[in-house]
């Protein structure tokens, strides 16, 4: 058995093993954990109000800001095909760096199983009405089926990671390629506020409690020095002409500049 799976696993690249991951949570096929609750938690008490940032919204825009970005900046270049192949590039890099982090962010909640601040509200334990004040529940059944597997997936906050993931990618990459974009203290300010916003919205709403919030943002931090580092080279990878780029789509590598 193991090495039928060491072999399906060697067989696969990094997209396929991310996102299997991200499945096998996403299906719960394996039983997540409970973080339990303390009767009448008056931090579990909010009333569900909905989001302010939907996920339509909060992926439209996390998916599409990068990329119109770094094709502003890098049509600013000469050669307009090499700069259109480096700016798929880099954002085909920042897709994978998202996924990474799409899929910690779940994997952490499944593991940990953090009641919402709006959990008696949208989960509706039994165990809540007939618990005694200050009791702490270790098990409890949700009687609301529309809630079951997310009145309890508080911790981290995935809005705010993707959010500040996003965010905090265009603002190092604007500042990296200062010298083809001048102006760009405007766009890195309103990302800021934008991914600010974003999270605060998520304490407002009470989805989610503040220490989730940090959390998302220091796995959005996480993945980032890997994405940009490692993955993007530190935004310092020049396509000089179209045979780089046609060998760098063949291979999937591109040349670093300064690197050995």
């Amino acid at each position: 058995m193991l090495n039928k799976f060491k072999y399906f696993w060697g067989k696969t690249n990094r997209w396929h093993r991310v996102f299997l991951i991200f499945l096998i949570v996403e299906l719960r096929i394996f039983p997540g954990g409970k973080y339990g609750f303390k009767c009448n938690d008056p931090a579990l008490s909010h009333t569900f109000t909905g989001d302010t940032v939907s996920w339509k919204l909060l992926l439209l825009i996390t998916l599409t800001l990068p990329l119109i970005v770094m094709f502003i900046v890098e049509k600013t270049q000469e050669n307009s095909e090499s700069a259109k192949q480096q700016a798929l590039y880099w954002y085909k890099e920042y897709l994978f760096g998202f996924l990474l982090n799409l899929t910690s962010v779940q994997f952490i909640k499944f593991l940990v199983g953090s009641p919402r601040p709006h959990f008696f509200d949208t989960c509706r334990p039994v165990e809540a009405e007939t618990c005694t004040e200050s009791q702490y529940i270790y098990s409890y059944q949700c009687t609301n089926p529309a809630w079951i597997n997310q009145s309890d997936t508080s911790f981290p906050s995935g809005h705010s990671s993707l959010a500040f993931h996003s965010a905090l990618f265009i603002v190092y990459y604007l500042y990296q390629r200062k010298t083809l974009c001048k102006n760009t203290l405007v766009t890195q300010s309103l990302c800021v506020l934008l991914s600010g916003y974003c999270a605060v919205s998520r304490l407002s709403d009470h989805r989610h409690h503040w220490w989730d919030v940090v959390a998302g943002f220091v796995i959005a931090i996480v993945v980032l020095i890997y994405t940009i580092f490692h993955l993007c080279g530190n935004f310092k990878c020049v396509m000089s002409n179209k045979k780089q780029i046609l060998e760098r789509n063949e291979h999937s590598e591109c040349t670093v500049e300064g690197a050995t």
